[in-house]
């Protein structure tokens, strides 16, 4: 069976625990062990620049799409033999289907990467106010006190 849409979010998931040690996922990230993937749809095989591939990626020449990633995900060397990425493969359909899905949302050309913000990551409306109110009113006091002196 080849590839269906999948769960970015559970996608996001298993890019964070498989392949985040070794890939990135932004526009202008650096390579790492392996290369930064932003851009991959619609590249070929050992091109990303900047990256040292082995000839063996370079020559297999496959156009990364989903179906081929797909594919390429359930065994990496036995899909190019002789590349240097270490990584076992993704058994699971549904966990390669989650993991293209996600790629597909994040490396677009006008994409960020999108890893589930924490809730904390973000003050609430409230205190935002509150700041901008302390703020404000902080200045009118200023201003009054160099009215008076």
């Amino acid at each position: 069976m080849g590839f269906s849409a999948g769960d970015a979010a559970k996608g996001a998931g298993l890019f964070k625990t498989r392949c985040a040690q070794c890939h990135t996922v932004g526009a202008g990230e650096p390579h790492k062990v392996g290369p930064n993937l932003h851009g991959i749809f619609g590249r070929k095989s050992g091109q990303a620049e900047g990256f040292s591939y082995t000839a063996a990626n370079v020559n297999k020449g496959v156009l990364w799409e989903e179906e081929t990633l797909f594919e390429y995900l359930e065994n990496p060397k036995k899909y190019i033999p002789g590349t240097k990425m270490a990584f076992a493969g993704l058994k699971k359909e549904k966990d390669r289907n989650d993991l293209v899905t996600y790629l597909k949302e994040s490396v677009r050309p006008s994409a960020t990467p999108s890893f589930p913000a924490h809730p904390s990551a973000r003050p609430p409306k409230r205190l935002a106010v509150q700041s901008v109110l302390h703020v404000t009113l902080d200045l009118i006091r200023h201003a009054y006190n160099i009215i008076l002196l």
